[in-house]
């Protein structure tokens, strides 16, 4: 680039829409659950109350216990972003890690 010519340059922090909205908006996962079964897994995954182990592991004992399929119901899952029990709560049911699990050790 010649000298003497300067370029505009987006300065991120200016643009202040980014900071409006603290918040995040959850949309519901698309999963072929009924609500009802959507709240019985959420609450058997974070019963768990123990670290992540990177299995779905919780989901799918409360998948069978439940009657539910596991196989297409992990690939719901995972389609959704719920490779693990924490990403289920976390990327499916918008859950906290900290209170979902034992992140302290």
């Amino acid at each position: 680039m010649p000298t003497g010519i300067v370029v505009g340059m987006a300065n991120l922090f200016d643009d202040e829409s980014c900071w409006e909205d603290d918040e995040q908006e959850f949309d519901a996962p698309e999963l072929s659950l009924t609500l009802e079964q959507q709240a019985a897994l959420a609450a058997a995954v974070q019963a768990r109350q123990r670290s992540c182990d990177g299995t779905p592991r919780a989901a799918e004992e409360w998948a069978r216990g439940a009657g539910v399929p596991w196989p297409p119901l992990r690939r719901e899952l995972e389609d959704n972003g719920g490779f693990c029990d924490c990403e289920v709560l976390l990327n499916l049911f918008g859950g906290d890690f900290d209170r979902s699990f034992d992140a302290g050790g």
